[in-house]
């Protein structure tokens, strides 16, 4: 985020000043603020400098392709702006790692979905930073408490405040193919992971302004009441705890933009601000017209679909 270098150098200078003064070393108080910003300053630069190396490959084909066949969002921008994202997406891939479970690698295309999904939530935040700070880990299928894939597995994502992020593969291309079920387990783990980077996950992402957060609270009590009450949009799983709220609030708000603007719209405005987006696009604009809308995308990638796969059948 955009203040996100100054709050690490601030850290960085507070724990500098401490050790100084906890060892009693004869050093000045302004040499340790020399230090922490310096050693800020070069984490910084060498960000940017691979970046400029990322920046001067071309984006490869077979992530293009990955993007035109699961992303509605992507299908949906133009010319810099879907540029924007697939430097996005590369900056996650290329900064994070990875892979299956003990380092096994896995294919390129689910680490391209695991990038949309952050580059996605991030999207309305140009300069946004996913800061190193957690491996991705994929597990072929759903998995249980004790991370063992079966039958009997039930969970399809996971992330702690402090631990990896974990998907299943099975779960992470079926919530991009099906685009508008309400159900993206890409989006929904980056959302929690968005909750944990202002402390421990309470539902308030750090990407929401201070002035909006009482309201939140208040309106997640009265949403939780209509999830209960099976009148919302949202999944039941939503009704669980504020934290599984916003995830799952998220997930609507990207794949059934219009539907929650309908049926919810305080919900809707205030994920609008927080996000600096709006997928259901102009309002003023018939939901089904409108041509920036996902369900328009959807079916403009359909329609590329049947006519390729008429054009192969040839």
């Amino acid at each position: 985020m955009k203040f996100r270098f100054i709050t690490s150098a601030l850290l960085a200078l507070a724990v500098g000043v401490f050790a100084f003064v906890v060892r009693g070393d004869a050093v000045s108080v302004g040499a340790a603020i020399a230090a922490a910003l310096g050693a800020g300053l070069f984490v910084q630069n060498r960000r940017l400098l691979r970046r400029r190396r990322m920046d001067r490959a071309p984006f490869p084909d077979a992530w293009r392709a990955v993007l035109d066949e699961y992303v509605d969002f992507y299908d949906g921008l133009e010319g810099d702006d879907q540029a924007r994202f697939e430097r996005d997406v590369r900056y996650f891939v290329e900064e994070h790692t990875i892979a299956g479970p003990r380092g096994i690698e896995v294919e390129e295309e689910l680490k391209v979905l695991v990038g949309a999904s952050a580059a996605l939530l991030s999207f309305g935040q140009p300069g946004y930073i996913w800061e190193r700070v957690r491996d991705v880990i994929i597990y072929p299928e759903a998995f249980d408490d004790e991370y063992v894939t079966s039958s009997q597995g039930n969970i399809l994502g996971q992330v702690g405040r402090q631990s990896s992020i974990i998907f299943s593969a099975r779960a992470l291309r079926q919530g991009f193919a099906a685009g508008d079920d309400g159900l993206n387990v890409g989006l929904h783990e980056m959302a929690h992971v968005l909750d944990f980077d202002g402390g421990p996950a309470d539902g308030v992402p750090s990407l929401m302004p201070w002035h909006a957060v009482r309201g939140w609270l208040n309106l997640v009590h009265d949403e939780v009441q209509l999830i209960d009450a099976h009148r919302s949009v949202l999944r039941q799983y939503g009704a669980t705890n504020e934290a599984e709220f916003f995830a799952v609030a998220t997930e609507a708000f990207f794949e059934r933009p219009t539907q929650l603007r309908k049926k919810h719209p305080e919900l809707y405005a205030m994920l609008r601000e927080a996000y600096a987006q709006d997928p259901a696009g102009p309002s003023e604009v018939d939901d089904e017209g409108d041509e920036r809308s996902p369900e328009a995308r959807r079916r403009r990638r359909n329609e590329r679909k049947r006519r390729q796969d008429k054009k192969d059948k040839r």
